[in-house]
This record gives structure tokens, C-alpha cells and sequence, in this order.
């Protein structure tokens, strides 16, 4: 065009009929691409705010935002089109503990529900290259953290604050379940407890899966937050992790099988 050659010899030689030519000037998307763009675009967006939700999760969201059904085979295509995938991530190794004391009675195992049970449990946060201690007291019936504390040491009085903090708010629990690590096996957590006539359930030996609901919580806020995150020091995890519990009592979608 420039040599100033006429369209119409350079569709000539290109062997290119003109119908071609002018419909791919005037050539417009389909409403079905369109809305295929525009729902990739928001599931773009939806990730790159909550990065880590998967296609299930994603495709909740945006079933709520435009008001109508949409597949989460859908979502996984146009996420794979896109290369995202959610950034949770696998487990770190941790130190490992051991449980010298004779078993104690679990009395939670046989119950229909929850209601007037509390879970507790300690676990391991990396900030700075090594390891603190988060205790964490969970409401199995709402699926709510109502008190943490984090500690440089993973000590009984690490363990008992939390309960002191979820008894000031006004739960009145009827049973507090536990390990039996030192910490919750110790006088100090016992005495506790017995002075609020709280019952003490223990998980059993080898049995992690006897606390399952709150073990799943610190697994989540592992693979979901702190593993991707470098704390480098206890200020940035207590704010980090307390935004953390925030969004996950509030507005965490839970999948619900």
C-alpha cells in the first residue's frame, strides 16, 4: 500500500478473495467470546485478590457476583488458559514432639455435635529463621478462632492464655479439647480448667485426627498464608496472621461437602 500498489492486485497476489479482506476489517467478536473474555478477566481478578482459591472456591464467587450458574469446569479452563492455579502450598517439616503421659479420657469422640466444645492446639510458625509458637482456641460449631496468642516459647502459660482470652469474652465451654502435650497436661492448664468446671478431653495417642477441626485450620493458615510469606519479625506475624484469622471467621468461603 505504500508502494502504492492497488488492493486490489495485492489481494491478487496474496490470493485473497476481497469478501475476506473487508469481512475481517469489520470483524467484530461473538457475544459468546465477549462474555468469554469478560468472565476471564474477573476470574483474573478474583484470583489476583484471593490467590488462594482454586476453581471451586473462584467459581462460588463468581456465581454470586453475576447472578447466574456457571461450571467449575468452566473456571478451571479459563483459569488454565490464564496459568493460574491456587498458591497454596505443601506442609514444612517441623520439630516433633512426644507424649510421655498414660492416656487420657477423650470425650468428644462419640458426640452428635458440638455445642459447648471448644478445641485448642499448638503449632509451629516460622518468623526470621526460627521457630515460634501459636496456641489457638477453635469453635467447632461455628468454625470460628475466637482467641491465639503467639509466643517465643511453646510454655503451659503459652497454652493457657488463649482459654483465659475465650473465657473473658464470654464463652462458657463445657469441655476444652486438647493434646496431651506437656503444656496441656501441665497443672497450671488442668487448674484452669477445673476452676471454670470445665471438663479436659484429650486426643489419643497417635490419633491427630481426634482434633481434626482445628488441626485443619492451622494446616490452612499454612498452606494458605504462612508458607508464602517471610516474616521478619513477631510484630509483622501477629499482624499477619491476626488479618488472617479475621478474613477466615468472616469471609472465607467454606466448601461444604
Amino acid at each position: 500500500m505504500k508502494a502504492k500498489h492497488r488492493l486490489t492486485r495485492i489481494l491478487q497476489v496474496l490470493h485473497i478473495p476481497r469478501s475476506t479482506y473487508y469481512s475481517y476489517l469489520h470483524w467484530q467478536p461473538s457475544q459468546t467470546k465477549q462474555r468469554h473474555e469478560r468472565i476471564k478477566k474477573l476470574v483474573f481478578k478474583i484470583w489476583t485478590d484471593y490467590p488462594m482459591y482454586g476453581y471451586p472456591r473462584i467459581t462460588i464467587m463468581l456465581r454470586s457476583q453475576l447472578k447466574r450458574s456457571i461450571s467449575e469446569r468452566f473456571v478451571y479452563q479459563l483459569m488454565t488458559e490464564l496459568g493460574i492455579r491456587s498458591i497454596m502450598t505443601k506442609k514444612r517439616n517441623k520439630p516433633t514432639t512426644k507424649v510421655l503421659y498414660p492416656q487420657r479420657p477423650n470425650l468428644i469422640n462419640d458426640l452428635s455435635h458440638f455445642d459447648g466444645v471448644l478445641l485448642t492446639d499448638i503449632t509451629y510458625i516460622p518468623v526470621a529463621n526460627r521457630w515460634v509458637y501459636l496456641a489457638s482456641v477453635y469453635q467447632p460449631e461455628t468454625r470460628q478462632v475466637i482467641a491465639y496468642k503467639l509466643g517465643y516459647q511453646m510454655t503451659k502459660s503459652l497454652a493457657v492464655v488463649p482459654i483465659k482470652k475465650a473465657l473473658s469474652l464470654g464463652y462458657q465451654p463445657q469441655i476444652v479439647h486438647s493434646d496431651m502435650g506437656s503444656q496441656y497436661t501441665s497443672d497450671l492448664f488442668e487448674q484452669t480448667l477445673s476452676s471454670q468446671n470445665i471438663k479436659h478431653s484429650y486426643s489419643r495417642k497417635g490419633r491427630p485426627g481426634d482434633n481434626a477441626r482445628i488441626e485443619s485450620f492451622h494446616s490452612l493458615l499454612k498452606r494458605e498464608y504462612v508458607n508464602t510469606t517471610k516474616f521478619s519479625n513477631m510484630n509483622e506475624a501477629i499482624a499477619g496472621i491476626d488479618s488472617y484469622i479475621r478474613w477466615y471467621n468472616h469471609d472465607r468461603i467454606t466448601l461444604v461437602a
